[in-house]
């Protein structure tokens, strides 16, 4: 009898288990990274920790980790690792052997081995000492030489000491990292440090950080400006995730030609007196001036004139938004003490864009992002008109689609057979006004009879649209012209702004 009542609880016991070590969520990107709560559950200095071990191993074209120091020896501080609590899955049985290790003991005395950046944190990214990597090293015999393969690799910590579990590690705070983060967090090598590097990682990371947060990051961080970087989009980008976006757009209100007023009302608490401070802001909206325009390599260009930088003493921010619907911004700039200025983004040119002027809300260090909604500018819109082909029911216009030069034909409904009478006509895309029609720029056209029906304009009650996307970067100067035949030009469009 007493057996059988044992083995309810066992097969419980194992199902917990089993539930414990599976449960360990996975990161295998950046954007997974940016979710974990660096700081209050999170050491920020597993940050440091991973960062060296993703560029300390090897990485083979088959995404192959192969270790480049000796766990047996205590390089790093590294050592076996029992998993006598069952947090990660039990080692696979069989011929090949499979053993878990260590690393990131700063008690170590091995741990001098490791850079400086990991060792001696700079202020803000300490941890004392709780954080470790887990890694899992499948050994095989190849001839007379055996090869150390990393299959696993985990981030973790150790429990505080206030509760009570000795030694052990957290399993609510381990972490899963898999190859594809590990190559990421390779990118922001510390053997680089140049503008155009972390220009080209804030890109490929759809970082925030504007050129001078970028130049603040260099100088901060010198050689391991790439370091700093990676820490600026985790960890600033940890707060759009957490948090909610105080940026939606407020009711207008009246213009006021006043200054700020504070109105203390008491507030009525048993035995406490207190008061709430409401502020009325001061309201420019006459004044201020928020564009969108063309900027150079086909990117957005924002422009600011007459913002209220005097009245708001955290500062003001310019945001871009892909249009007035998006509460998202794509990226952001600090206005300084600039009342007026402009900032070339990143960010490709396309119909709808949209600048808005934000206060600062600031996160920690020289971090911040856009607060409070003050104004927001018009949505961009094309610059030129449609322009009619004499003699026929249709019409011609440029616009810009993600950076590059395109073309629409607007053909009315009464038009059916256009295909047969354009059948040698085609739009040509030229550098300027001044160019002759044979002297469009290299293989910018297409047959008008070749243009696609736009998937994007609908409401065109009388015609039907279509379009060409070119290669061409849309910039200043730029037009299209409708060629009948040969030579013969019938429309050309007004030149782009």
């Amino acid at each position: 009898m007493e057996s059988s009542g044992r083995k309810p609880s066992l097969c419980v016991a194992l199902l917990l288990l089993l539930s414990s070590a599976s449960a360990v969520q996975l990161l295998n990107s950046i954007n997974d990274l940016k979710k974990l709560n660096f700081g209050p559950s999170v050491p920020t200095h597993s940050l440091l920790l991973l960062h060296w071990f993703a560029n300390e191993v090897d990485i083979d074209n088959n995404n192959v980790i192969r270790l480049t120091f000796n766990p047996d020896n205590g390089d790093y501080g590294s050592h076996h690792y029992g998993n006598y609590e069952r947090m990660l899955d039990p080692l696979p049985p069989g011929n090949i052997r499979y053993r878990y290790f260590t690393v990131g003991n700063l008690n170590h005395e091995a741990s001098s081995e490791l850079p400086s950046y990991v060792v001696h944190p700079r202020v803000g990214y300490e941890g004392r000492n709780r954080d470790r990597i887990i890694f899992r090293v499948r050994e095989q015999n190849v001839g007379r030489q055996a090869r150390h393969i990393i299959d696993r690799v985990y981030i973790t910590q150790h429990f505080e000491t206030s509760d009570n579990q000795g030694t052990r590690y957290d399993p609510a705070n381990t972490q899963q990292v898999t190859t594809s983060l590990l190559r990421q967090i390779r990118e922001f090598s510390v053997e680089q440090n140049d503008l155009t590097t972390l220009t080209n990682l804030r890109d490929r990371f759809r970082s925030n950080a504007d050129y001078s947060q970028l130049r603040e990051i260099r100088n901060m961080w010198s050689d391991l400006a790439c370091l700093g970087l990676l820490l600026f989009i985790v960890i600033q980008e940890k707060y759009s995730f957490n948090q909610p976006q105080n940026n939606k757009r407020q009711p207008s209100v009246r213009r006021n030609t006043q200054p700020d007023y504070v109105v203390r009302i008491p507030e009525s608490r048993p035995k406490r007196s207190s008061e709430v401070s409401i502020r009325i802001p001061q309201h420019h909206s006459d004044d201020i001036t928020l564009q969108v325009v063309t900027g150079s390599g086909g990117k957005a260009r924002i422009i600011w004139r007459n913002v209220p930088v005097n009245d708001y003493k955290r500062g003001l921010m310019v945001a871009l938004y892909s249009s007035n619907e998006q509460e998202e911004a794509l990226i952001f700039k600090s206005t300084g003490n600039a009342k007026s200025g402009t900032y070339d983004t990143s960010v490709l040119l396309n119909e709808g864009l949209q600048v808005r002027l934000h206060e600062v809300t600031k996160l920690c260090c020289f971090w911040s992002r856009p607060g409070q909604e003050i104004q927001r500018g018009p949505e961009f819109k094309n610059p030129t008109a449609a322009v009619s082909l004499r003699g026929y029911k249709a019409s011609l216009q440029l616009f810009a689609k993600d950076g590059k030069a395109c073309a629409r034909l607007y053909v009315n409904n009464s038009f059916p057979d256009w295909t047969s009478k354009f059948k040698d006509s085609w739009v040509g895309f030229y550098s300027s006004a001044n160019k002759t029609t044979m002297d469009y720029d290299w293989w910018k056209w297409q047959w008008a009879r070749k243009f696609e029906l736009s998937t994007e304009l609908h409401d065109c009650r009388d015609s039907v649209v279509f379009e060409y996307h070119s290669s061409m970067t849309i910039a200043p100067e730029v037009q299209a012209r409708f060629i009948l035949r040969d030579d013969a030009e019938l429309a050309r469009t007004p030149c782009w702004k």
